[in-house]
């Protein structure tokens, strides 16, 4: 009877092992397939940039102009998104902290001015890489209601004051900024 029991699980372990290896032979191939892919498309790319052309879409989603050798071909603000968040979290960060001494008020006032020049930049970078239609617009737009935020939660704090020059300060930081954003996006290179 023992017989017969270690003959079926040998019969068993054998098939498991047969479709483990039949498995692993399907991955295998699969992989290589993918690899093979990669490289076709590679040098695909290779031999268009060799001939000065653009083979099909570009990384931004859409049919650019056939881009020089050489040239760099990626539009600028591949991480605007991510600073332009980190620029939010800094301006709510510095607007909700109340003054430590008032013998640094300038300069507080000037840094807090700042991150909404950063904003406006980071955020026409990004919503321009995106394809965003008038992202100047959207970012005053935003840029606006961040500020209107911003003081409405002050409001509710009497510890931190409003800073009038700071205001008077951010409101033209971020239209510079979204002029500046814009100007860096569309005269980069590709």
């Amino acid at each position: 009877m023992n017989r017969q029991i270690r003959r079926a699980q040998e019969k068993q372990d054998k098939k498991a092992d047969k479709e483990k290896e039949r498995r692993r032979d399907a991955r295998r191939e699969k992989v290589d397939q993918a690899r093979a892919r990669r490289t076709r498309r590679r040098e695909e790319a290779k031999r268009a940039r060799a001939e000065g052309g653009s083979s099909g879409v570009s990384a931004s989603g859409g049919n650019d102009a056939p881009v020089p050798a050489g040239k760099r071909t990626k539009k600028p603000g591949r991480f605007a998104g991510a600073l332009m968040m980190a620029t939010v979290f800094f301006i709510v960060l510095q607007s909700a902290a109340p003054p430590e001494d008032a013998g640094n008020e300038l300069l507080r006032t000037i840094t807090s001015a700042g991150f909404y020049l950063l904003f406006g930049y980071f955020s026409v970078l990004w919503l321009m890489r995106r394809g965003t239609p008038r992202p100047v617009m959207m970012t005053l737009i935003s840029g606006a209601f961040l500020t209107i935020g911003v003081e409405v939660a002050k409001a509710f704090q009497p510890a931190v004051p409003t800073d009038p020059l700071m205001l008077a300060l951010a409101i033209p930081g971020l239209v510079a900024g979204a002029f500046l954003g814009r100007l860096v996006y569309v005269n980069s290179p590709g």
